[in-house]
């Protein structure tokens, strides 16, 4: 859930004219905060000036949305869940606050739902991490630190020349299920074992068994991509010069698809990308790589 915009009332007491001396020097003419403050210092300075006995009570229901607005601008769904519990708290004591000194419920609304938004998630996140730590307890390592062992294990072991006994930990790795269990937050990991086990087909074996496990990742995969978008060009630099250019073409595709979904542009943007791509493009067209 996203975080409701300012306040009107807020920004309307901002640039009013009528805003407490103690508050003028978060703002700038425009209304906007300085590149100095933060919204959580507009709350922690609206719960000690209304504390106080010389509250302006022309504006204290304004001030009073003003930081219960910035309480929650500082959260998000990633935050500590305890500072998540405790700043929604305070901002529901300030809207509160605001709607006995007039303003209306109209304009808290957003507001309320947020803060209860995060009181759940914070709540959620305790119990996550409450089985975390029963789950690291039982079994030595988070989940994805269980799986970053086995795939730490596995390069290894293949780089010291032992190939069966990697091939056998990066296919546990990836045939695990991704979408439930105690690894469904692991897909990158998962991921990874089918890299892995591609180039391997690859490189070892040729192109007919890197095309065998390619749709065996693809199954695996079901309505997700394969590979993941970060692992998309680390995975055709690998696949250069191994007979696979109709692989390397759909991950490209892929990438550039998504790429363009997610607003990112329509093609690779960092210089490393970029050196890949031409090698590919290199590739597909039959030219020496550039």
């Amino acid at each position: 859930m996203d975080q409701p915009p300012v306040p009107a009332s807020v920004t309307s007491v901002i640039t009013s004219g009528k805003l407490p001396s103690e508050f003028t020097a978060f703002f700038t003419p425009a209304g906007e905060l300085t590149d100095e403050t933060y919204w959580s210092h507009v709350a922690s300075a609206v719960e000690a000036y209304l504390a106080t006995a010389r509250v302006d009570e022309n504006v204290r229901g304004a001030l009073a949305l003003a930081g219960a607005y910035g309480w929650l601008d500082s959260l998000d769904d990633g935050a500590d869940p305890d500072q998540m519990d405790e700043d929604s708290d305070r901002s529901i004591a300030l809207l509160r606050e605001a709607e006995a000194h007039g303003i209306d419920e109209d304009e808290t609304y957003e507001l309320w739902r947020y803060a209860e938004h995060i009181g759940s998630r914070a709540a959620e996140l305790n119990d996550y991490l409450a089985e975390m730590d029963a789950y690291v307890a039982k079994h030595g390592a988070t989940p994805q630190g269980r799986l970053d062992a086995k795939l730490g294990q596995a390069h290894e072991l293949y780089s010291a020349g032992e190939r069966a006994a990697a091939i056998v930990l990066f296919r546990e790795v990836a045939e695990i299920d991704p979408w439930g269990g105690e690894f469904s937050g692991c897909f990158d990991r998962i991921d990874i074992g089918w890299c892995r086990l591609l180039h391997d087909a690859a490189q070892v074996e040729g192109p007919e068994a890197a095309r065998k496990i390619w749709q065996e990742a693809r199954v695996h995969h079901r309505a997700a991509r394969f590979p993941v978008t970060m692992h998309a060009w680390p995975l055709v630099e690998m696949l250069l010069g191994t007979g696979v250019p109709d692989i390397i073409e759909v991950i490209i595709h892929e990438w550039l698809d998504a790429a363009i979904e997610d607003g990112r542009g329509e093609v690779p943007v960092t210089e490393d990308e970029h050196r890949v791509y031409e090698l590919a493009l290199a590739e597909l067209e039959g030219s020496p790589h550039r």
